[in-house]
């Protein structure tokens, strides 16, 4: 099997389309942003569509906080979604909640916070997930650390400080395998360790984000590799490994076949 060839479409009018909930998180990284602040300049039509999307996610955020405060109609939203929905909405880590704008029409959602909050209880926004890790590896962003500067024994370490969890990345003791560099991502609203694989016969990108709350469901298929239970998804044109180790999520994004993918996830040792 072949990923696909060739970079990924830059920001035309379709990929700012599926871009711009990010784009007015201020998600994006300096590339990312100067590729897009080049599109918008060009494109009227962007532009008006960053405006709407803009005045529309206000108008949603209204109609959210209108809905779970205490004047809310009863029976909208049960008390327990309510203290759960609103608890995120306070969370300094951009929550979940805005995952409600991408799967809903805006206009809709915005006319029926109830349903809006109906879709965030039942849509962990996992699969979009697994999509934007796929797309991240694909572009091959320069790395902020390469394993030849401080030692492969180092990127662990070198992430400290600079997220809000320790990321313990695996060792994958399959022969050949070997970590060329890390740098910082970010997988939707969720600030992400990203560590790339150099192997005998192609390569790997893992991505590590905290999930606390167990909110990702990436979908795919479920099969056990030893003790781990892990999901294989296809996406572009690259296989996709997901599993989880107590709070934290891992993404093995590659172009390997899934026989190998499954071996290469057989492989991983954690450490403590």
């Amino acid at each position: 099997m072949a990923p696909l060839t060739g970079p990924l479409p830059s920001f035309d009018c379709a990929e700012f389309d599926r871009s711009v909930d990010a784009w007015l998180d201020g998600e994006f990284d300096g590339r990312e942003q100067a590729e897009a602040d080049a599109h918008l300049a060009s494109c009227e039509g962007c532009r008006r569509l960053a405006a709407s999307r803009g005045e529309l996610r206000q108008a949603l955020r209204a109609s959210l906080r209108e809905a779970l405060g205490p004047d809310a109609a009863a029976g909208r939203a049960p008390e327990t979604l309510r203290r759960s929905v609103t608890a995120a909405m306070a969370r300094e880590r951009r929550p979940a909640w805005r995952r409600v704008l991408s799967p809903v029409p805006l206009a809709t959602a915005a006319a029926c916070a109830a349903g809006a909050l109906v879709v965030l209880a039942s849509h962990g926004g996992g699969g979009g997930l697994v999509e934007e890790a796929v797309r991240a590896h694909h572009r091959d962003l320069p790395l902020d650390v390469t394993a030849a500067s401080i030692g492969a024994d180092s990127i662990p370490g070198w992430f400290a400080g600079k997220l809000d969890f320790r990321p313990s990345p695996p060792r994958f003791d399959e022969k050949g395998a070997r970590v060329v560099g890390a740098r910082l991502s970010q997988l939707r609203e969720l600030p992400a360790a990203y560590i790339r694989y150099a192997l005998p016969h192609g390569q790997a990108g893992l991505f590590i984000v905290d999930d606390p709350d167990g909110r990702i469901d990436p979908g795919g298929r479920e099969i056990q590799v030893g003790p781990r239970t892990v999901r294989l998804v296809s996406s572009r044109g690259y296989n996709v490994a997901v599993w989880r180790k107590d709070e934290i999520v891992y993404s093995l994004v590659s172009d390997l076949d899934e026989e190998d993918l499954t071996r290469l996830v057989r492989a991983a040792e954690f450490g403590r």
